[in-house]
């Protein structure tokens, strides 16, 4: 009897190949997405060290990387993340582990795109500006770590949520 692609992943369990493959995906994507996402505050801090000439480099590279490939793996790996849920009967959605995982990963989503990323955009036009640095650059290089720094938080957060899965 063969079965279709529907039938092979409601058929898939933790030892399966679908499963496997899923998880995969899910750590390599949740590598690429947040390990970008992290690097970001890197980034940041060098763009500030080396002046303005360095940060409309670092600013080109981190619009490539941010707005394409973490995001787009990020996005992957929450994608994944549910598929691994639907796919292994140990898995629910009622979990706490995994509605907490989930609510980590919006709030990732929120604060990426919704504080960090404008305020760093903000940040490189002010530094683009010109060579002397304004006190609004300051102000929004405050703003962006803090922002970055909130970001990692949640990322290490979940990380940490979904690899001890506490109150399984």
């Amino acid at each position: 009897m063969a079965l279709g692609f529907g039938d092979a992943l409601v058929a898939a369990n933790f030892n399966s190949g679908w499963y496997q493959t899923v998880l995969v995906v899910h750590l390599v994507c949740a590598a690429v997405g947040f390990g970008g996402s992290a690097l970001g505050t890197v980034m940041l801090r060098r763009a500030w060290a080396d002046g303005p000439d360095a940060a409309a480099a670092v600013r080109r590279a981190f619009e490539f990387a941010s707005n394409r490939l973490t995001d787009m793996a990020a996005y992957l790996a929450g994608i994944a993340g549910v598929v691994a849920v639907l796919v292994d009967d140990r898995w629910t959605f009622r979990q706490g582990w995994v509605t907490t995982a989930f609510i980590l990963y919006f709030a990732w989503l929120g604060i990426a795109h919704g504080a960090l990323r404008p305020t760093s955009a903000k940040l490189a036009d002010a530094m683009d500006a010109g060579p002397e640095r304004s006190d609004d650059a300051e102000r929004l290089r405050g703003r962006a770590e803090l922002w970055s720094m909130a970001n990692n938080l949640v990322i290490v957060a979940a990380i940490a949520v979904m690899v001890t899965k506490p109150g399984l």
